[in-house]
């Protein structure tokens, strides 16, 4: 069932995060991901949003294998993100890819709130 994204303002659909991870080139979530939730909005463009609890230290681990030299910074337009960083993709990922916002919220304990945002324009 199509919802609409309030930061967009665009249809929204749950989908498989399997998808979500093969649009962005991606083989799978970091190790002690839970409570994945992904959607697709689009119109003209595309884009995922792959929302994931992880323990930090492996979000940290898998994003440096990733994507490696992606430094996340303190200074984010998202206001609920603790750290983040934008991605190219170049080459663009074979699903339709060509860059990836992420942000991380850090929560209770060593967990953290993970978005990742892939899209194609």
């Amino acid at each position: 069932m199509a919802e609409r994204d309030s930061g967009t303002g665009r249809e929204a659909a749950s989908v498989p995060c399997e998808e979500a991870l093969d649009f962005a080139g991606l083989r799978g979530l970091p190790a002690g991901a839970s409570e994945a939730e992904c959607v697709v909005a689009g119109a003209l463009d595309t884009y995922y949003d792959i929302r994931i609890r992880v323990p930090r230290a492996d979000f940290d681990t898998w994003l440096a294998s990733a994507y490696p030299g992606t430094e996340l910074t303190a200074r984010c337009v998202d206001e609920e993100a603790d750290a983040c960083a934008g991605i190219t993709l170049d080459p663009p990922a074979e699903g339709g890819a060509v860059a990836i916002d992420v942000s991380v919220e850090d929560g209770e304990g060593d967990t953290a709130l993970v978005r990742l945002r892939p899209f194609n324009t």
